[in-house]
């Protein structure tokens, strides 16, 4: 007997006895591409398998609603399944990486707005992390410092590029160390950066704080210095378009250059590549604190947010290949009525639903939606940061 259900007084049979090919097996999750992992989010799903519930349970050119969208991976493989996507989220930075991952954009005018940032502010950041070669004294900037608490203890860089010299660990700092610290110390940073408070408006502290106060906190005076000066340069591009890509790579890096990346002891990779400065990464749901951490060079990491094997650039050649002519809605009924494919919504998920809901055509196929983690993850605490 075919199940059914009642809508609206009519008995009509239920989706599920329309689906013959349940999902009834294990699907092995493949491996993010750059798409999926130019940017840090939490508790990011396996895109393939996404994909295959989207495939299995929402028809062809139907319409996949995601009430709490995160980094966009719904979205994502709807779009590329042939489907149409609303998906929306109360944090706006969660909606920027959703939505900026989907819009196609030049790569040409991406990389040169990138250079023309270069241009402006890339050799005023390095002589912030100025040091001589313990070999041959040439100068040339480090790669990053290992601090304990509020003391520099070791300098690390790859090669110094006059004798080739490494200095991979219990590299003390020298005088001329000491001298542009102290220097760092005495100056003004003379550019905005952020000082939001880890509070609520009510006073009540973040469950996440751990022992800071303030975003501020977060850094070094020299890398907060770097990445100030390098926000500032950011904002004098003239497009808008290009600004938004720009800064939503600085976000996908800005916490590495925090004290919240520990110090791991160096050893060998799988291919004997050396690892004495990679870092593992924003590791703890929470704003730790861990009492040594690295300094890592602020223009090496937005270099490497854009360029790397795992920048923005080649995240965006991939996306722009999958959604060549997408259309984005401004509102949710053009999903609906077929003018657009994707309609991105930063704001309270019943609220949008609500206003489906007055709209009497607005039907959507298919809704995927988390399990609750009620406090498990702490989304908007953890975003804070991105968003200030």
């Amino acid at each position: 007997m075919t199940p059914r259900r009642r809508v609206g007084g009519i008995s009509t049979p239920s989706v599920a006895s329309l689906i013959t090919n349940h999902i009834e097996r294990q699907i092995p999750p493949l491996s993010h591409t750059p798409m999926y992992v130019w940017h840090k989010y939490w508790a990011r799903k396996t895109w393939n398998v996404v994909g295959e519930f989207i495939k299995t349970y929402c028809p062809e050119e139907g319409i996949v609603l995601d009430p709490f969208a995160g980094s966009g991976v719904v979205a994502m493989e709807a779009l590329k399944a042939g489907r149409r996507a609303i998906v929306c989220d109360l944090s706006p930075i969660a909606t920027e990486i959703t939505r900026l991952t989907l819009k196609p954009v030049s790569l040409e005018l991406l990389r040169q707005s990138f250079e023309r940032v270069e241009e402006r502010v890339k050799e005023k950041i390095l002589t912030l992390y100025e040091t001589t070669c313990r070999r041959c004294r040439h100068s040339f900037p480090f790669n990053c410092a290992v601090w304990k608490g509020e003391r520099c203890l070791d300098i690390r860089y790859v090669s110094c590029p006059h004798c080739g010299d490494r200095q991979e660990k219990n590299c003390s700092p020298n005088r001329t160390d000491r001298a542009l610290l102290q220097k760092i110390d005495h100056s003004r940073i003379g550019a905005w950066y952020p000082q939001n408070r880890l509070f609520y408006p009510d006073g009540t502290p973040f469950l996440k704080r751990e022992r800071y106060e303030s975003i501020d906190h977060l850094f070094t005076k020299r890398n907060l210095t770097a990445l100030a000066w390098l926000m500032e340069a950011i904002e004098q591009e003239p497009r808008k378009e290009l600004r938004d890509f720009l800064k939503i790579a600085f976000t996908s890096m800005v916490h590495l250059a925090s004290r919240m990346v520990p110090v791991s002891d160096p050893k060998a990779g799988a291919a004997g590549h050396h690892t004495y400065f990679s870092s593992p990464g924003w590791t703890q749901h929470s704003y730790w604190y861990t009492g040594s951490f690295k300094e890592q060079n602020v223009w090496e990491l937005f270099e490497s947010s854009i360029q790397g094997h795992q920048g923005l650039l080649k995240a965006k050649a991939e996306s722009n290949s999958c959604f060549p002519n997408l259309r984005f809605a401004k509102r949710v009924s053009e999903v609906i009525n077929r003018s657009a494919d994707v309609y991105v919504h930063c704001g309270d998920s019943l609220d949008l639903m609500k206003t489906m809901a007055a709209q009497h055509n607005a039907c959507v196929d298919y809704i995927f939606t988390d399990p609750p983690y009620d406090a498990a993850v702490q989304y908007g605490e953890l975003a804070y940061l991105w968003v200030a």
